[in-house]
Formats: structure tokens, sequence, C-alpha cells
């Protein structure tokens, strides 16, 4: 039973937490994909490998309160502080209400995202978070081995990503990975967002925290095309027809709307920086 101050831990509004308490959850699909759970944390064996998730998302909801003190012992077992456990899978609460922001209903349209908090793949330190895996065959990242360990870059919601942060939580993982994953060694640090498109980084002030953020990343590969991500991450709307609502108070709104009018399709780019 999950109590008050765990929701609170997990970043819960009052309003989830009393739809979570409220939801009539299908006990036997929340058991199955708690088992799953279970049965991947600490395996390391990819991102949703093998994992089914529930239909209804909110049996996802449930089957991760289900399983908390399995993730928080794993955590524990590795020596992870509490500071960061629960800063990492606070996530799910940010997940919630960005849900409930975007369509207005308690709902988790990102449950196969937290399926990599609870198996104990990804860390949030500080303003960042860092997910663990090997190098895609699909996706070479210069300067590495095929199968070679590196951690991905989030940059969740949590607010501006001015450089004293973001220096701040490389410098945490540099010491956070050796230390609690000595068996992953890691020696790179990759990121594929919309935040590297190349017409972003170049038409927005290179003073401003989202260019000085981008210019860390060496390129690689090629973007692909992105739309629906700039618009949702900018305005947490998927409607490509609501361009005229979406309010443009800053150079990073209007840019993004002006770009899509103008007839230009926004990329997700990728890059990488070494440890």
């Amino acid at each position: 039973m999950t109590t008050v101050e765990e929701y609170r831990l997990l970043g819960f509004t009052d309003a989830d937490r009393e739809a979570a308490e409220g939801f009539a959850a299908d006990q036997a699909v929340v058991e199955k994909f708690a088992g799953q759970l279970r049965a991947a944390i600490g395996t390391f064996r990819g991102e949703g490998d093998g994992l089914e998730l529930p239909e209804d998302p909110r049996n996802s909801v449930a089957a991760y309160l289900l399983t908390l003190p399995d993730i928080r012992r794993y955590h524990a077992e590795r020596g992870i502080s509490d500071e960061v456990s629960w800063a990492t899978l606070a996530d799910l609460g940010q997940q919630l209400d960005v849900h409930r922001r975007t369509y207005g209903e308690y709902g988790l349209g990102t449950h196969w995202w937290m399926s990599i908090h609870w198996t104990g793949l990804i860390y949030a330190l500080g303003r960042l978070q860092y997910l663990l895996h090997q190098v895609p065959a699909d996706r070479p990242v210069p300067g590495t081995e095929p199968g070679e360990w590196v951690i991905g870059l989030h940059i969740p919601e949590t607010g501006p990503i001015t450089p004293e942060a973001v220096d701040q939580s490389l410098d945490q993982a540099r010491e956070f990975f050796p230390r609690y994953f000595p068996e992953y060694p890691v020696k790179t640090a990759t990121l594929g967002s919309w935040l590297l498109d190349p017409y972003l980084l170049d038409h927005l002030p290179p003073e401003s925290n989202t260019v000085r953020f981008g210019r860390r990343f060496t390129p690689y590969s090629s973007p692909r095309d992105s739309q629906v991500d700039a618009i949702f991450f900018t305005f947490r709307s998927r409607d490509l027809g609501r361009l005229d609502e979406f309010a443009q108070n800053t150079r990073l709104e209007r840019l993004v709307v002006e770009r899509i009018k103008a007839g230009g399709t926004w990329q997700n780019g990728y890059g990488y920086l070494k440890l």
C-alpha cells in the first residue's frame, strides 16, 4: 500500500494521487506486469525488452506502485542514496502531470518510458537523467566500440538547463557510474533530441542556455524528422492544426511555430561528448 509520503516523494499531485487510489485496476494485468518488472530489475537487457505493457496505462501505474519496494531495494543494494533513488522515481509523478496538462485527465501516455526507471536503467543526477545502455548497432557512436556501454542523456521538465546546472550534473555522473556500476564502464555520453537540430542552434542567440547546452555535443549520424516532438516538448500538444493557439511568448516558442508555418520540418539531432 503506497503511503501519502511515498506519493509525495514520487512527485504525484493531489489530483493524481486521488485518481490512482480511486482507479479500479485489473489486478491480473497489474500482477502480470509487476512480475515482468521484478524479473527485469538490474538485468540491463535494454529499453523495454521483453516487457508486455498493459493496454490501459493506468494499470501500468498500479504496477509501478506495487513494485516500488522492489526497485527501492535494488537501489539500496547498489548503495545508491535515497536522494538519487527518489529523484529518479519521481519522474513518474512528473510524467503523470505532463499527461494531465496535455490531455486534461489522469493517465500515463509514457508508461513505456517509466519501465526504464523501474528496472534500474536510468538515474536522475541533478538537472539531467542518465540512461545506461549499449551503443546500438544501427546508430554507432564515433570513438566507441560495438556493444560499448554509454550513458544517454535525457532532459526532464524541471527547469532551465543553465551551464552551471549541467556542469554539476555531469560531474555527478562522472563519479556515480564508476562507483555504483563499475561492471559497466562508461566513457561517453550521448544525446538524441530536437534540441540538437542544427536549425535551432543556428537561430537562437548563442548565449542562450539551449544553444550553450547543444554546442557541448559533437554531432554524429543523420538527423531524423521530428516535427511533432518540437510541438509536444514546447507546447505539450501533438496537434499541428493548433499552431495559432499556442502561446508564443519566448523566442523559442516563436521559432518553433514560425519554422513550421514557413514549410520547414524540425528534426532530432544526435551528439556525443566524452566524459
